[in-house]
């Protein structure tokens, strides 16, 4: 009995019906700015965000699994959009997605409203091929990503959702849950 419990599990998982069952808790992100976040995760500390966020804009917020595979990370810029521009954005960000990886597969794009607030939603699988030349060999770099823009007090604010595609299946609904509790 207990080989079948553990190979139904393992089946489970492995076919990607697997879902997390985090409890979520109110996180204050910004001055104003919310979400609901799995309790399971933390902020990330500068020595993970130095990692994984190689620019000088570090974000506003950034926050990650326990095995720190999937990340929550929320930006802002001052790019002068105003609240009408969302269809605008909405293609302009789209562009700006397909120049950064070698491939991307869009699962959802749209505008949609969230707790009375428009935001542009795009959730999709990008592949960014090795470098070729390089003398080290390296693997293909496969993410699942769902993302979302608003405009808000004149700023452009960036909710970003990433994981590994292999583990879509069992974040997808958390990333849809972290974004649909978006309250500014």
């Amino acid at each position: 009995m207990k080989a079948l419990l553990l190979c139904s599990t393992i089946l489970l998982t492995v076919t990607g019906f697997y879902q997390h069952k985090d409890k979520y808790v109110k996180t204050e992100v910004a001055e104003g700015i919310t979400l609901q976040l799995p309790e399971s995760f933390t902020a990330m500390t500068e020595s993970l965000l130095s990692q994984k966020y190689l620019s000088g804009r570090r974000p506003l917020a950034a926050y990650t699994s326990p095995d720190q595979q999937a990340d929550l990370a929320v930006n802002t810029s001052n790019a002068r959009w105003q609240a009408d521009d969302l269809p605008m954005l909405q293609n302009f960000y789209k562009a700006n997605i397909e120049s950064l990886y070698d491939e991307v597969k869009f699962l959802k794009e749209g505008i949609e409203k969230i707790n009375g607030k428009d935001f542009v939603l795009f959730a999709f699988v990008s592949l960014v091929l090795p470098e070729e030349g390089t003398l080290t060999m390296q693997q293909p770099v496969r993410k699942y990503t769902y993302i979302a823009y608003t405009i808000h007090k004149g700023k452009t604010y960036v909710f970003n959702f990433t994981a590994p595609a292999q583990q879509q299946a069992q974040w997808q609904v958390t990333a849809e849950t972290i974004v649909n509790s978006i309250k500014l």
